[in-house]
């Protein structure tokens, strides 16, 4: 019996499986951009042994036009030379899958696979093959040994502790983001990273980076969104000496040669333009790439982490993203959640930022139990960046060591004053409120009187309220 690798075991074992959500299939018109956006190149035969369908890379592999090789028998190519063994006709015999090390009229081997597609009399209708380079294969099989170990539980990482990579993961939802991303640095592969604004996509991408086989290699990072359109080709591709009026006469390199053999980083995919989009794909396709002005294909060699947070599958419907570069973008997918869903990490991010601000500022300040329990409550729309800000902030205007509820910007105040009372029964809501209100007026007046007229109440009832509420 023969003994598969574990790329080959693993890739029989999925297609094995039913797959548990067909809502999230591609549609049909779809399909075709999914098969054209793989690295492998497929092929469809019919009973006949008739090629009826070839992907676009057939042409690089076996040197065939598409035109060229459409409506013959794979057969009559087999006999031609153009490859052999062939496949499809071993499929045609066996009716089983066969996987086939088959040698090209170009000099290079493929790691063949055919699978047959019977009709409801169990004969064969349709054969399926897809061939992967050998180079490409042997590549693939070591990263899916790597994965499958670390699968497993026994993942090796450069720093295996979580708390030594400089990350706040005390909610079970980030303990799972680290989790996948010690599992994703292991493999050299593009990854998307979605997520809001502020939830740290940027130190994710750099985090992968540090615990990839790439970390002595170059990290760059470039905001597609910060840059103005006509601009950013030369940006990330570079341009010869002279290539445009008042182009540098030494010429440019781009971030992505300066990515060469370490991690390319592209924040706000989402806003690069169209022409740039095929630009880019061409790049992470041939693995090569041309600069401004030039004419010469450099090499490259690069990880792609691209980072959004726009949803790419809607700007793809509206035409604003082309479909083949968000499938090769979406090979590995890491979605960090909000501030909000993760409440157990506001406290402990907070107090990072307090800390960080103290050594900055040469100060020792702290919160009071007021400042903690607001901070909780609020949603943070502007999630971890926005809570690096206030906590800033508080640490440079309060006057005093302890950082008090007065000192937070009233919109957080209000918003978590309103988010407790919504928990509350309205008798205690009604409490707080006039505990807030009297407490508020009288640190601002001073006196009892001034505080009744604040409040529009008699003097009596304020000096009650000031003894209940601030004595």
């Amino acid at each position: 019996m023969r003994n598969y690798t574990p790329y080959e075991s693993g890739m029989r074992d999925l297609l094995a499986e039913p797959y548990p959500i067909r809502a999230n299939l591609p549609e049909l018109h779809d399909l075709y951009s999914v098969i054209e956006s793989m690295h492998d190149n497929v092929v469809i035969v019919d009973k006949l042994g008739v090629v009826i369908w070839v992907s676009s890379c057939f042409e690089r592999t076996y040197g065939i036009s598409k035109s060229d090789i459409v409506g013959r028998t794979a057969a009559e190519m087999e006999a031609e030379g153009f490859y052999s063994p062939s496949v499809a006709s071993l499929v045609l015999q066996g009716k089983q899958t066969v996987t086939i090390v088959e040698d090209n009229q170009l000099g290079g081997r493929n790691v063949v696979t055919g699978v047959p597609i019977f009709d409801d009399a169990g004969d064969v209708e349709w054969v399926i093959s897809y061939t992967i380079d050998s180079r490409y294969f042997l590549k693939l099989n070591n990263e899916y040994e790597k994965l499958n170990t670390a699968l497993d539980g026994n993942q090796i990482v450069l720093n295996p502790d979580p708390s030594s990579w400089g990350v706040v993961a005390i909610s079970p939802a980030m303990k799972r983001v680290l989790e996948y991303v010690s599992k994703v640095a292991l493999v050299d592969t593009n990854v998307l990273i979605t997520g809001e604004s502020g939830v740290g996509k940027n130190v994710i991408s750099r985090l992968i980076h540090k615990q990839s086989d790439r970390l002595d290699g170059p990290l760059m990072e470039i905001n597609c969104a910060g840059i103005p359109a006509n601009l950013l080709e030369s940006e990330l591709f570079g341009y010869e000496a002279g290539a445009f009026t008042g182009a540098s006469r030494q010429g440019k390199v781009g971030r992505i040669e300066l990515a060469n053999g370490g991690t390319l980083v592209l924040d706000e995919i989402g806003e690069l333009p169209l022409e740039l989009q095929a630009k880019l794909l061409q790049v992470i396709q041939e693995k090569k790439l041309t600069k401004l002005g030039g004419t010469r294909a450099i090499d490259v060699d690069f990880r792609l982490i691209a980072a959004t947070n726009q949803n790419l599958r809607s700007l793809v419907d509206k035409k604003r993203f082309r479909s083949d570069l968000f499938f090769r973008l979406n090979v590995l997918h890491l979605n960090i959640p909000p501030l909000r869903e993760r409440t157990e990490d506001i406290l402990p991010l907070a107090n990072n930022v307090l800390e960080e601000a103290n050594g900055k500022y040469s100060t020792n300040k702290y919160f009071s139990p007021e400042v903690t329990d607001a901070l909780q409550m609020y949603s943070w729309p502007g999630n971890v960046r926005e809570l690096r800000n206030v906590v800033e902030r508080l640490v440079i205007i309060s006057e005093q060591l302890i950082i008090t509820e007065e000192d937070l910007p009233s919109h957080i105040r209000d918003g978590a004053f309103l988010e407790r009372e919504n928990k509350l029964p309205l008798k205690n809501a009604l409490h707080e409120l006039e505990r807030k209100l009297v407490t508020r007026a009288y640190k601002k007046h001073k006196t009892t009187v001034a505080t009744a007229k604040a409040l529009g109440i008699s003097q009596p009832s304020a000096a009650r309220k000031i003894a209940k509420y601030c004595k």
